[in-house]
């Protein structure tokens, strides 16, 4: 299925990752996805967004997609 546009912007595209469990690859997968786009484009389009996470902050996903995606935007 070809991806859909944002209601924000057509041209915006929108990918969720999604896994059944913890540790299944979610986070190593968004990263290459990120790394793969952020070449490809501009690197000011390319973010990645986890809109929850737990458990302790220094294991916050986000900071392994910060060090390994680094030509992305990372909230």
């Amino acid at each position: 299925m070809p991806p859909l546009g944002s209601f924000l912007s057509r041209g915006f595209k929108i990918y969720q990752v999604f896994g059944a469990n913890t540790d299944v690859g979610k986070t190593i997968f968004s990263t290459v996805l990120c790394r793969a786009f952020a070449a490809r484009e501009n690197k000011d389009k390319v973010w990645y967004l986890k809109p929850v996470s737990t458990g302790a902050e220094d294991d916050a996903d986000i900071k392994y997609v910060w060090r390994h995606a680094t030509r992305s935007r990372v909230m």
